[in-house]
């Protein structure tokens, strides 16, 4: 039975903690320290699960562990970022290709050449090149869209991927996929993601007004109750 509660609590069980995590989520690089801190918080690495938050120490270890969970994130979102490179790609450079065709007119070259250009010519070039872009630009509705699912399952498959890192140290079992999908695919962790989801929204939602120091206490405290919550589901199933 996955404890809400208690994940929710677990960020502010220590005054001293929470500070430091709000200030290392401040400074870019220096983040991924507070990153690794909010794995370890999962109760999967070396420290072991507690309603209290870990205690701040091996940094560099916790560097490293936060840095590769966002290579893991990168690894896991390459097939939503070829789809949209290659697609649009080729889209853009047929729309390219119609443009310089289309625009390039005899009319247009013999204006050219007095060095003069009416505005009626210029008119007619924005006119009919605009219905041609705009069928071709509709066609890459598509590639975003499949590009965005292909983005959203890259999410949510990477907490569980991370955390069998964490659980093993090694970086080759977040692609072991036979694990990842058995405890992704259930039904408990789709109600503990779309909750960690709404929890994040909510702190931000919330913390937004302040400038700067809202946003990290957003992510650092959101990131906690976060990985509090996907351990224990790891646990579970």
């Amino acid at each position: 039975m996955v404890n809400y509660g208690e994940a929710i609590r677990k960020p502010f069980t220590d005054l001293a903690k929470l500070v430091i995590g709000i200030v290392l989520t401040l400074i870019p690089i220096v983040h991924w320290i507070a990153k690794g801190f909010i794995l370890e918080s999962s109760g999967m690495g070396k420290t072991k699960p507690s309603k209290t938050m870990p205690e701040w120490k091996n940094w560099g270890n916790l560097f490293v562990k936060g840095l590769l969970s966002d290579i893991i994130l990168l690894i896991y979102a390459i097939p939503a970022i070829v789809v949209f490179i290659v697609g649009a790609e080729f889209r853009i450079m047929t729309l390219i290709s119609g443009f310089l065709s289309s625009i390039i007119t005899p009319e247009l070259l013999g204006e050219m050449k007095t060095g003069e250009v009416s505005s009626e010519v210029i008119s007619q070039i924005i006119s009919q090149n605009w219905a041609m872009a705009l069928p071709t630009l509709m066609t890459l509705a598509p590639v975003i869209l499949l590009a965005f699912i292909l983005l959203i399952i890259a999410f949510y498959l990477t907490p569980i991927a991370v955390l069998n890192y964490i659980k093993t140290n090694e970086f080759s079992e977040a692609f072991r996929l036979s694990i990842v999908l058995k405890k992704a695919l259930t039904g408990k962790y789709f109600v503990v993601w779309i909750v960690t989801i709404i929890i994040t929204a909510i702190a931000v939602a919330i913390l937004a007004f302040i400038p700067v120091l809202g946003l990290a206490i957003a992510i650092f405290v959101s990131g906690v109750i976060a990985y509090s919550l996907y351990g224990q589901i790891y646990r579970e199933t």
